[in-house]
């Protein structure tokens, strides 16, 4: 695996048009790069946060504890422990958008306590298929209530891939979750310590998938005996939380698709036509779902139930790459079109 730390500091919005294709001509062999990670940079969410600890109504659109007390941080928070740029851990910009999430990664005190967070992926891992992982990172660092003399650092930040849940999902006394033990292994992770407290780094490396992984998890999957750990710059806390946003899986090979779908015969697949400002999704057959994400794999539209084989979408509001994917019981499909 090809893998890269490198500081990029904060991110440039300027965006450009991503494939020059007619108005809705739904492509099927547009290649375009669609990010596979939904809200991948946190920007979604159902209220502000009000507290710590990814709790109810206090955690990204999609996203949920996997082990213990990940955190979420939003600009719009009036908790100053859970703003952002300021917050209880740190003081940093987003390095997209206005929010990102945080996690523990080590302490010298307490052995191998971890911190976990994960989604399930837009549509499984294909078997053979290379994919680009890659995410942004930063430690935590003179926080105004937590470090507040400095911050930790360490390695192994990394990104691990399931191919079942292990979401804490439910709001019920603690822990609301199954465990989830250190692996001593993960599919990307920083095998330097990453101690730029001013800029994120960015952790990146190519896979070859070898399973048909539907979730990805995010924290620090290796024991402290294979972790190198410590303070970071002049501080004497050996403790280490690290910032993270901006999650990306995507996949390298335009031929590689979700688990089941297949070449099929004409007639079998979906058809896209607009009515009144209405995308209409008609896949006749048994009943389906469908959701629309942009580029990045937020999603504009969350998953819709079909009604007598048909889901409607309004035009979404801005230009740009955009994706359906429709899934039944038996087969997964996507739908790329463009808006100019």
């Amino acid at each position: 695996m090809l893998l890269q730390v490198m500081n990029d500091g904060r991110r440039n919005r300027a965006t450009g048009l991503l494939c020059c294709c007619l108005l809705f001509v739904v492509l099927p062999r547009c290649e375009a790069q669609v990010n596979l990670i939904p809200n991948s940079s946190f920007e979604e969410l159902e209220e502000c946060p009000n507290t710590i600890g990814f709790q109810l109504g206090d955690r990204p659109l999609h996203w949920y504890s996997w082990l213990n007390s990940p955190d979420y941080f939003h600009a719009c928070a009036m908790d100053t422990l859970v703003g952002v740029p300021g917050n209880g851990w740190t003081y940093q910009y987003a390095w997209d958008g206005d929010a990102y999430v945080g996690v523990y990664a080590y302490d010298g005190s307490l052995q191998d306590y971890r911190e976990y967070l994960g989604t399930e992926l837009l549509e499984p891992l294909v078997p053979g298929c290379t994919y680009r992982l890659r995410f942004r990172a930063n430690p935590a660092y003179n926080g105004s209530y937590w470090l507040t003399n400095g911050g930790g650092a360490c390695n192994n930040l990394g990104m691990l891939f399931t191919v079942a849940s292990n979401a804490w999902t439910e709001p019920t006394s603690w822990p609301p979750g199954p465990d989830f033990p250190v692996r001593n292994y993960a599919h990307l992770h920083s095998s330097t310590v990453i101690s730029d407290t001013g800029a994120w780094s960015l952790v990146e490396g190519d896979f070859v998938a070898d399973s048909a992984y539907a979730f990805v998890v995010l924290g620090n999957f290796f024991s402290d005996a294979l972790t190198d750990g410590g303070p970071n710059l002049d501080s004497e806390i050996d403790v280490t939380y690290y910032l993270i946003d901006e999650v990306e899986v995507i996949s390298l090979d335009p031929d590689c698709h979700a688990v089941g779908m297949q070449a099929s015969d004409r007639g079998q697949d979906p058809t896209v036509r607009w009515m009144d400002d209405m995308l209409e999704v008609h896949w006749h057959g048994s009943a389906y779902e469908a959701v629309m994400v942009d580029v990045a794999g937020r999603r504009i539209i969350p998953w819709q139930a079909s009604e007598h084989h048909v889901v409607r979408f309004a035009k979404p509001s801005a230009s740009g790459l955009y994706v359906i994917w429709a899934r039944s019981a038996f087969r997964q499909v996507s739908i790329k079109f463009v808006v100019l």
